[in-house]
């Protein structure tokens, strides 16, 4: 690993996960890993690029009670996503 690289520690099922997925994906763990942080972390910049734009444009914005049941709701599925 780079000097400037990051350590993730994992719990033992999900190393488990993430060593099945990427070979299955015919990559190391630590690129399969990389990729799949870096399309998150673009994902979530270009929505919330687009949100930002999109509000510029109409000045309409998300209440906080249905952005809060949004995020709720978001935690629930990957909570079952895990299970």
């Amino acid at each position: 690993m780079a000097d400037d690289g990051f350590r993730i520690e994992l719990d033992e099922a999900l190393g488990a996960r993430l060593r099945e997925a990427a070979n299955a994906a015919g990559q190391s763990t630590d690129a399969y890993a990389s990729t799949l942080i870096s399309q998150a972390l673009d994902d979530r910049w270009a929505e919330a690029k687009a949100r930002l734009a999109e509000y510029d444009r109409t000045g309409e914005y998300v209440d906080a009670k249905e952005a809060m049941a949004a995020v709720r709701a978001r935690i629930a599925e990957r909570l079952d996503q895990a299970r």
